[in-house]
């Protein structure tokens, strides 16, 4: 099994007694009519869990990485590589589980970046630039009343995409509008895009963010880039 470096978290929690648990097997001993109900939440995503055991392979199958593999990851950062057919026995505390983690094959995360490059291609006409998890949208256009017409405009995705939403998009240091400084924004940081130039930080978030494995299913790169232009719109 293939150990990499991107994270998937998955945390279990147990639901309010209040509500039933279906038996959706009767024939299996694992699943009793009055079992509590599992919640994992995989790149926060919300699967509901019947029974008190979940194997290898489908926890892979929940977090949509069939194949890659499945690493173990303790409240005390300690790994444990999970075997295939494996059987991890949910252990609900008091109200929460301790948080436990697995992690999947960075190829995964490697490949919904590609498809997001393509995706925003797709869209854009001016020229796309990727770093790593860093994109750079060539000449973004600006509303009236900013010093530019046009701006690169950077943004990344976070370590945990598209569990974790994206935050924040960059533009050339001394941007304003009407010659004022705009707000929620930083003319000077010390996090920048591995592009050229002076950049400034924007800070700046999706009001709604549900991801999908499936990039088309789902809130993507796109949906985040598109979303400048509503910040951009409200000026100062």
């Amino acid at each position: 099994m293939q150990e990499q470096n991107t994270f998937s978290s998955v945390q279990i929690e147990k639901e309010n007694s209040a509500m039933q648990t279906v038996n959706t097997n009767a024939s299996d001993p694992n699943v009793r009519p009055r079992d509590p109900k599992y919640i994992l939440n995989i790149e926060g995503i919300e699967h509901q869990w019947h029974k008190d055991t979940i194997t290898t392979e489908e926890i892979a199958k929940l977090g949509g990485w069939v194949g890659e593999g499945v690493i173990e990851i303790d409240a005390d950062n300690v790994e444990r590589t999970l075997a295939p057919g494996e059987v991890i026995k949910l252990k609900p505390g008091q109200g929460f589980a301790k948080k436990v983690k697995w992690k999947r094959g960075d190829s995964l995360f490697d490949t919904r970046l590609t498809n997001e490059m393509q995706h925003l291609q797709g869209h854009f006409k001016t020229q796309i630039i990727q770093d790593g998890s860093w994109f750079l949208i060539k000449d973004y256009p600006l509303p009236v009343g900013w010093s530019l017409r046009q701006a690169d405009i950077a943004f990344r995705a976070q370590p945990d995409y598209p569990g974790t939403p994206p935050y924040g998009f960059w533009v050339p240091t001394g941007l304003r509008f009407n010659g004022a400084m705009p707000g929620n924004y930083q003319d000077t940081v010390t996090d920048t895009p591995p592009f050229p130039g002076q950049w400034g930080m924007f800070s700046w978030a999706p009001d709604q963010w549900r991801p999908s494995s499936d990039i088309g299913a789902g809130f993507n790169l796109l949906n985040f880039a598109l979303s400048f232009a509503v910040r951009l719109g409200e000026g100062a």
